[in-house]
């Protein structure tokens, strides 16, 4: 065989080698590429998985079903009208306007409002319109004269969460708690809770719990006695 003829099959071999050897080469490095990239991909166990969605969509559930059970709860809470025996409400007095003839008119809001015999008031306007009422016994026949007072309420701040009872009249439901004692000022607070664009409340403050017990059943009567928004004549 010639010199040409061993030369040319020399370099047949080495390319050959070569090509076989950059084939395994490429082969290795995508081994190694594939192998790493399966070990940091996370392992999705389908049991697993579907295991947490159906717990999370259990706890869902369950968030929704007590916050369910806690508005129905409030509301039966605040649905019942019966106070303490201690003290009257809606259910234990009846309408009674012969302690209260004098009747308060206000025409910005057509609001109108019986009070006790003898008693007085002033009244607040806010851009004239009304804002609230204060009424108040004769000084002469109390060491600390009771007072009654109508006030305006913005609706945005109403939250029934914070009363213990209601009751419906005349299409408005009143919203009220237990009489509050403070160094033997007890009062009382009835929110009316309208249909209207505005709410409103009266408070009664009285020193001393026998003579609180002898004006509730009156302040009860005289928010019986509320009306607005309609014509006064």
């Amino acid at each position: 065989m010639s010199y040409s003829k061993r030369n040319k099959k020399w370099e047949s071999y080495r390319w050959s080698f070569l090509l076989s050897l950059l084939i395994h080469i490429v082969l290795f490095v995508s081994s190694i590429y594939l192998i790493n990239l399966q070990a940091n991909n996370p392992i999705i166990n389908s049991v697993y998985l579907s295991y947490n969605l159906k717990e999370i969509e259990n706890d869902v559930k369950k968030d929704i079903n007590e916050n369910v059970e806690d508005e129905k709860t409030n509301d039966d809470k605040i649905s019942e009208d019966n106070s303490t025996d201690e003290f009257y409400n809606f259910q234990n007095i009846e309408y009674d306007t012969s302690n209260i003839k004098q009747i308060y008119k206000e025409y910005t809001l057509n609001v109108s409002l019986r009070y006790p015999n003898g008693w007085r008031y002033i009244d607040q306007n806010v851009k004239d319109k009304l804002d609230g009422v204060t009424f108040w016994a004769d000084q002469q026949n109390y060491e600390y004269p009771p007072y009654v007072h109508l006030e305006v309420q913005d609706k945005y701040i109403f939250n029934p969460s914070r009363y213990k009872f209601k009751t419906e009249h005349n299409g408005n439901i009143f919203y009220y708690n237990d009489p509050e004692e403070m160094e033997d000022y007890y009062t009382q607070i009835i929110y009316i809770r309208t249909n209207t664009e505005e709410d409103y409340s009266l408070k009664l403050m009285v020193k001393g719990k026998e003579t609180f017990l002898s004006f509730q059943p009156v302040f009860f009567s005289m928010a019986k006695s509320f009306s607005f928004g309609k014509s006064i004549f």
